[in-house]
């Protein structure tokens, strides 16, 4: 049996002689796993080596933000298609969504990742293919257990890649971790989130989408998942984190001091080991303000970069409109047209201080 992964922060795995995966869950329940293929792919180095890949990175590592994991999150997202009735394909697709996902997760855009560049912003997804087929045995996984290699583009599966600002089980996912983790939601709103959870019209539909049918949970959904853009996504402290850790590791890399090839082979902990051995004086010293510092600099003297992003959700919802009879499928901002102002004033606002 593969080594059972270190918990992750809301999430532990158990792998059992019956060839069975059990997964405990905080926040989506106790779930055992059957299926060959899925059991197959959590037992695969390249998804079990996430589960030392920090979900926020510099700041997960460092232990200032809740330490969850990559491969807390794709189980995550897994287990959401799971529930919603996907297909097995769609599963794998989930649980193989970030699988090419670096060392300090997003990061390392900072350090290698060009902006402005087309896909280029997102390093993983740029070299995803380099990663699996030249580091990986994924291909051979799969086609062993009746797979495609179409589950390594999660972008042909809706219901775990939508465009923003819909629902899907990656944004979700990690949208969920982070309202709870940052406590702005609750852990029982958070369940009855994923209670809610329906694929409309149908889970293996060309047209499904991942819908709530209680507006006001998705009014809360949208708000702790604002809350956390604002306070974290967004935040001018944490991104300034990035960048100046960024930096360092990208001389690092492109100067030939680390391998590019360690960035997947690699847990955060061992990176930062290693490049404190290989940085000169002027990274080391970064390094150890990172370490002391923490998020201590002031957000007016630090402002927004021009490639920040700004996120936010407007979940379609299914429910009947007073005075019909028959449900339909609309976004929040239509159910609420007070929360289309505050989500638009919101946008505005983040923009202004990017100076867009």
């Amino acid at each position: 049996m593969s080594p059972t992964p270190e918990p992750g922060y809301f999430q532990t795995l158990e792998y059992h002689a019956d060839n069975t995966v059990t997964i405990r869950d905080d926040l989506y329940g106790t779930h055992t796993i059957a299926e060959s293929a899925l059991v197959a792919l959590l037992h695969s180095q390249p998804l079990t080596r996430l589960s030392g890949v920090h979900q926020h990175g510099i700041t997960g590592l460092l232990g200032l933000t809740p330490k969850v994991t990559r491969l807390e999150h794709s189980v995550g997202a897994f287990l959401l298609v799971r529930m919603a009735g996907a297909s097995v394909a769609e599963q794998a697709a989930a649980l193989l969504h970030d699988v090419s996902h670096t060392v300090l997760s997003h990061v390392i855009d900072w350090a290698l990742s060009r902006p402005g560049v087309g896909e280029e912003e997102s390093f993983h997804e740029v070299h995803k293919a380099r990663y699996v087929r030249g580091m990986t045995s994924l291909v051979e996984i799969l086609g062993r257990h009746g797979l495609g290699e179409e589950v390594l583009h999660e972008e042909k599966f809706p219901l775990v890649e939508m465009v923003a600002p819909h629902l899907c089980a990656d944004r979700l996912d990690y949208g969920l971790r982070d309202a709870v983790g940052f406590g702005k939601l609750s852990r029982e709103d958070a369940r009855r989130v994923v209670e809610d959870l329906v694929a409309l019209p149908g889970p293996e539909a060309p047209g499904r989408m991942l819908v709530l049918r209680d507006v006001e949970l998705a009014l809360g959904l949208a708000r702790g998942y604002l809350a956390v853009d604002r306070e974290v996504w967004s935040n001018p402290r944490h991104i300034d984190m990035y960048r100046r850790a960024g930096e360092v590791i990208g001389s690092a890399v492109r100067g030939g001091a680390i391998p590019l090839e360690r960035l997947w082979t690699s847990s955060d902990r061992e990176f930062w080991e290693e490049l404190r051995r290989v940085t000169d004086d002027a990274g080391r010293e970064v390094m150890r303000q990172l370490e002391e510092e923490g998020l201590q600099k002031a957000e007016e003297s630090l402002g927004l970069p021009k490639r920040t992003k700004v996120r936010t959700i407007d979940p379609d919802v299914y429910a009947t409109p007073p005075g019909e009879t028959e449900a339909v499928c609309r976004p929040l901002s239509e159910w609420l047209p007070a929360w289309a102002a505050e989500r638009d004033e919101y946008i505005a606002a983040r923009k202004r201080i990017i100076g867009l």
